[in-house]
């Protein structure tokens, strides 16, 4: 993507967050998912705030099923919630389904250009304006080590936000920066999702 377009990218999202933001003091403790059998396996019954949370698992997962109903969690909350869709898969009539309010979702897309995908997921968790914001985007693109710095940087944003972001991901590939890992195996049933690596809010790696 040629740099005059990422930019063009880039400062159009700031300008829809800064007609949205309402920047919270301070946002902590855990986001129930609404789903017992996920919720029991994680610290605090929740998704931590403030941290990234890494939904890791293949086509047919559950994965992005998953990170919509804690969206939509947020959503039932009074918070906003964002999508950034590096990959062009997000269908809203499916997010509708599962209970999300789609004028209270922001989606970004972004296909083709992975770093650019990385820095609009900065952008939107760093502003404080959304309670939770789901992340899917191809970073194995990038070069390793620019990736892996990238994704430090996109830590730090929900930790300054204090949102609850959601790292849509395999479950083999590069090691992201998550306070909580989940491992989805086809339908994401009880016995098929394993949490690592715990760690409370802002705390800790994926296994």
């Amino acid at each position: 993507m040629a740099p005059v377009t990422r930019q063009a990218i880039l400062e159009d999202l700031r300008e829809r967050i800064r007609r949205i933001e309402r920047r919270p003091s301070h946002r902590e403790g855990f986001l129930p998912s609404g789903r017992p059998e996920v919720d029991a396996l994680l610290p605090g019954g929740g998704f931590p705030r403030g941290a990234l949370s890494h939904l890791a698992g293949g086509p047919a997962s559950g994965k992005t099923g998953l990170a919509l109903e804690i969206l939509a969690a947020a959503l039932r909350e009074g918070g906003l919630a964002a999508f950034v869709d590096g990959r062009g898969e997000l269908y809203p009539p499916a997010a509708e389904s599962l209970g999300i309010d789609l004028e209270r979702m922001l989606v970004v897309r972004v296909t083709g250009d992975a770093a650019t995908g990385l820095w609009a997921a900065e952008a939107v968790l760093a502003s404080g304006a959304f309670a939770a914001a789901a992340i899917d985007v191809p970073v194995s693109r990038l070069p390793a080590a620019r990736g892996e710095a990238m994704l430090r940087r996109v830590q730090m944003a929900a930790e300054k936000g204090g949102a609850v972001g959601l790292w849509l991901g395999p479950a083999e590939g590069g090691r992201i920066p998550a306070a909580v890992r989940l491992d989805l195996a086809g339908a994401p049933r009880p016995e098929r999702i394993r949490a690592r690596g715990q760690a409370g809010p802002g705390g800790g790696h994926a296994a």
